[in-house]
């Protein structure tokens, strides 16, 4: 699997660089589509142009990070959310009219969404260690269970502490060592069983 993630993470970061790399050359057509489509949003964008140059940076180096396997999760999350806004902008395919030009528009838009959920896999893959929601689960459930043994010992100490004290003591100290032992008899019966 180790192999196979040397040889994706390039793969998959290769069209984000490419594509920031042309976006920082040639900014001014997507500059005109960037300003457009904040328009519609009701986004105010004071200099698209500005937009579009930091966008082709974030994508390059991101990109740059994905493919040498530096911060990967961290790089796909940013380049998959990198990849909505510039796709929203270039590949508007419901409002090409020509239905050659629609379809392309569409094929590119598809395409995005691939590379998208591409990089959200990337972005969730822990390279076969286990995630930190289940390595959290699993201490909570260590945690209940080592607190389970610690009481049901204690609870074991304290009937015999009592048995102790009650085997001298008068009727009184063993009414109150049967109650004792009825007490800490209910707060084992309390916890959760296993």
């Amino acid at each position: 699997m180790a192999v196979l993630r040397r040889i994706t993470r390039p793969l998959l970061a290769t069209p984000f660089v490419i594509e920031g790399m042309r976006a920082l050359r040639r900014p001014l057509p997507l500059a005109a589509g960037t300003k457009s489509w904040a328009r519609r949003l009701g986004a105010p964008v004071d200099d698209p142009l500005l937009v579009v140059k930091l966008n082709a940076t974030v994508q390059i180096g991101a990109g740059g990070l994905l493919a040498l396997g530096r911060l990967p999760r961290t790089a796909s999350l940013v380049l998959a959310t990198s990849l909505v806004p510039a796709t929203l902008a270039e590949h508007a395919w419901w409002k090409e009219e020509d239905p050659e030009l629609r379809k392309d528009q569409l094929l590119e838009f598809a395409q995005r969404i691939g590379l998208f959920g591409a990089l959200l896999i990337g972005a969730a893959d822990t390279h076969g260690k286990p995630s930190a929601a289940y390595r959290a689960r699993t201490a909570t459930t260590r945690g209940r269970k080592k607190a389970h043994r610690s009481v049901a010992r204690t609870g074991g100490h304290v009937h015999a502490a009592i048995d102790t004290v009650g085997s001298g003591a008068s009727a009184a100290a063993s009414g109150t060592g049967r109650a004792m032992h009825s007490a800490a008899d209910s707060a084992r019966a309390k916890l959760p069983q296993r």
